[in-house]
């Protein structure tokens, strides 16, 4: 898969820019998960001290990390989001370069819809979906580094907490995720095959219209419209299987602490300040899992169109 990923890449020969600026985003989302984390701790164990100063001091650091952490996270977006769109374009010119190169016969066996299908959304969706390849890097650092300070703070939390989340990456994983690219490579079938339908009503029209046959185009053009939302409900309805079964997992293991932690928090084992910072770190697991999760759902949806970029100008 991120073969795939990384031949596309070398074809636009921006892929070093590109590993930087991933690189340089993969932080953003630990950074948030930490400054709230050590507010809430400090916070609360301020509250218990019933010292105003040292809240205050809390309250100043949220105020300062928080500013910081946004500023670098939109310096690096407004840097990340105009170089996706020129990687879309040299793409696009590369791919189209190349489809002008074949034969006649060649581009004759393959419908116009199914042309225009590989140089739009085949080209836009590794870099145009709102959860992708950027996504997924900052959500494992966010997994990684979490699961590291959260092991080091407390091994029982931690392991009640990767218990719930390794439930919910398998479920997503087994049901949801692997079905995809076969489902979007359906849908992009479908794609190709009703904006040749179009073209055809389009084009045809006046021919239609002298022999009678305006209502065989528009029925065609309607089955394959029908068919294009069929296959796309398809994969919203995986999708929103695995939205349905996300609240059960989250809010299960935020009672499954509470339930075990309650306990060691009433004999002093921990305080309410640790204990609040723990859950903000395990909140840190699970949305870096979640994204993840979406992210890959994602990425395995895009790789029919990654693959057919690829075999295009392979």
């Amino acid at each position: 898969m991120f073969y795939e990923i990384k031949t596309l890449l070398r074809r636009t020969r921006l892929s070093l820019k590109f590993s930087v600026l991933l690189f340089l985003r993969c932080p953003t989302e630990f950074a948030f998960t930490f400054t709230y984390a050590e507010f809430l701790r400090c916070a609360f164990e301020a509250v218990a001290l019933r010292s105003v100063s040292s809240l205050r001091l809390a309250c100043l650091f949220f105020g300062v990390a928080t500013f910081c952490v946004f500023l670098y996270n939109g310096t690096i977006w407004s840097i990340y989001a105009p170089f996706c769109v020129r990687i879309e374009g040299r793409l696009r010119s590369a791919l189209f370069r190349k489809i002008a190169s074949f034969p006649c016969e060649r581009i004759e066996a393959s419908s116009q819809g199914e042309w225009l299908t590989r140089l739009n959304t085949d080209v836009e969706m590794p870099f145009s979906q709102p959860l992708h390849l950027p996504h997924a890097a900052c959500a494992v650092v966010n997994i990684a580094v979490s699961a590291a300070v959260l092991w080091r703070a407390d091994a029982i939390i931690f392991g009640w907490a990767a218990l719930f989340v390794i439930a919910h990456v398998t479920f997503n994983q087994l049901l949801i995720a692997r079905a995809m690219p076969g489902m979007n490579r359906k849908a992009l079938e479908a794609a190709g095959k009703n904006a040749d339908d179009l073209v055809s009503l389009l084009t045809c029209a006046d021919t239609a219209a002298l022999y009678d046959g305006a209502k065989y185009l528009t029925e065609r053009f309607r089955r394959s419209s029908d068919a294009l939302l069929c296959a796309k409900m398809r994969m919203h309805l995986r999708k929103a299987i695995g939205e349905a079964v996300l609240p059960l997992f989250g809010l299960g293991g935020y009672l499954a602490l509470l339930a075990v932690c309650a306990g060691r928090v009433a004999s002093g084992a921990i305080t309410f300040g640790g204990l609040t910072a723990a859950f903000q770190y395990r909140s840190g697991l699970l949305a870096g899992s979640f994204m993840l999760i979406n992210s890959m759902i994602n990425i395995q949806a895009s790789m029919a169109g990654i693959r057919r970029i690829n075999e295009v100008m392979a």
